[in-house]
């Protein structure tokens, strides 16, 4: 089992063969398209993963990561800290073929090298888990929203209700 800082590239196939397990830290910076969508990639995201072999000699990949994001609350615009984590369940396969031939639940990668780079098996996943719109939670935000309180139906200012109806004839 490798554990501690990872490298940026590993051979998938001698992993395999191994059996092994890769536990360590990746640090957000080597992530660049994730690293743009954040306020900081300072930090760290702790992995764990596990190499298996496939029907095929297909390498699946199966294991977890988590990382701390730093992004912008979109109500209040100061920095907010959101924990993600992922699962990861991706198959290597070495054409765009193979890729197809997957089940349809199932997530596939296409390796046509010897090495393969970890960030490659974990960026897609990390920014599709980032939310769409970041926020505070309600009552931590430094804006200050209001809550509306019922309003009486009665009291509603309706601008076309003085407009007559006009009912189509279904005959």
């Amino acid at each position: 089992m490798l554990t501690g800082p990872l490298p940026e590239q590993v051979d998938h196939r001698k992993l395999v063969s191994d059996r092994a397990i890769l536990q360590g830290i990746i640090p957000l910076h080597r992530f660049s398209r994730l690293a743009r969508l954040l306020e900081s990639d300072v930090g760290n995201a702790r992995i764990r993963l596990e190499f298996r072999k496939r029907k095929r000699q297909q390498t699946m990949v199966v294991g977890k990561a988590r990382f701390e994001a730093s992004l912008i609350c979109q109500a209040c615009l100061e920095s907010l800290k959101i924990p993600l984590e992922i699962g990861v369940r991706l198959i290597l396969v070495s054409s765009e073929q193979e890729l197809l031939d997957l089940k349809q639940s199932e997530d596939g990668l296409v390796i046509d090298a010897k090495l393969v780079k970890l960030v490659d098996l974990l960026e897609d996943e990390f920014i599709v888990s980032l939310p769409m719109v970041p926020r505070h939670n309600f009552g931590t935000c430094g804006v200050f929203v209001e809550m509306p309180q019922q309003v009486d139906i009665e009291e509603t200012y309706r601008p076309f209700a003085a407009l007559p109806v006009i009912q189509e004839d279904t005959n």
